[in-house]
């Protein structure tokens, strides 16, 4: 595969429409502590992506806890 400007532009840090900063795996690992201390200080919600795709979330244990509350998991 051919290496293009377009794929670096696509691998940039965005806040998607809904609200969820999505980070290319790429960046990840440099911007680890910052999304977890936004994630926990600001209740900012990322998202990791790969190739565009969402893979992984970031999230409160609050927030977590109230998602498996609602599908009735304890």
């Amino acid at each position: 595969m051919t290496y293009t400007l377009a794929m670096a532009a696509e691998q940039e840090v965005r806040i998607a429409e809904d609200g969820v900063r999505e980070v290319p795996m790429t960046k990840a690992r440099a911007m680890l502590t910052r999304v977890i201390r936004d994630t926990r200080e600001d209740v900012i919600v990322s998202a990791f992506t790969e190739r565009g795709e969402r893979k992984a979330y970031v999230v409160t244990p609050e927030w977590y806890e109230r998602a498996r509350s609602a599908l009735g998991e304890s």
